[in-house]
């Protein structure tokens, strides 16, 4: 009787673990404990990070002007960096209105023309772990440090609203409108900033 007692109990043993085996192997597995770590961007991603073979023929030598002009500029709406605009290097003193972080780890803030508030540009600063094989790459961190000294580190959950204004520089860079908060009307910005200096936000 004790011999089949302990024959019973051993089965009983084996089909639990194999049920147990079947349950675990059906379940999900649990999602990562903690944020998501950002990843950085792939549209045109190359071009805007100084990192495509074209961004040797750019001119670094920062041309003055105003956020109003560059919003009446062509777009050239190419893949590959375009001639002209996107090969140029321009400097603007301009109104900081806010910014944010976004998923690709940039910092987007909006900058407008300081006579005319309404008309407004996109600039943005990209992170230096994703600027690795980038031509001036350390200025993009000089300037990016700068605007978090000057400004403050961004939310990422929503734009901060700013006050205050700044000399800002950078390469020209025609973005595609997909409705993108300060966009210009032919969705240029100066991608990426090389310069913020200047500045008297809050």
């Amino acid at each position: 009787m004790t011999r089949a007692f302990g024959a019973g109990a051993a089965l009983i043993v084996a089909a639990g673990a194999s049920l147990g085996a079947a349950v675990s192997t059906d379940r999900k597995p649990s999602a990562p404990e903690g944020p998501l770590i950002a990843t950085c961007g792939v549209e045109r991603w190359a071009v805007k990070t100084l990192a495509d073979p074209a961004a040797r023929k750019i001119n670094f030598h920062p041309r003055r002007t105003t956020v109003s002009k560059l919003r009446r500029l062509t777009p050239t709406h190419i893949y590959a960096r375009g001639p002209g605009v996107e090969r140029r290097t321009y400097r603007i003193r301009a109104r900081l209105v806010e910014a944010k972080l976004e998923a690709e780890e940039d910092f987007h803030l909006v900058v407008a023309d300081p006579r005319h508030r309404s008309r407004t540009m996109i600039v943005e600063f990209p992170s230096w772990s994703c600027t690795r094989h980038s031509l001036k790459r350390k200025q993009m961190r000089r300037a990016r440090a700068a605007f978090v000294r000057a400004c403050g580190h961004p939310r990422s959950s929503s734009f901060t609203h700013l006050r205050g204004k700044a000399t800002i520089t950078g390469v020209g860079f025609f973005d595609f409108d997909h409705g993108q908060t300060g966009v210009a009307p032919n969705a240029i910005e100066l991608h990426p900033l090389l310069s913020f200096t200047k500045a008297t936000c809050s």
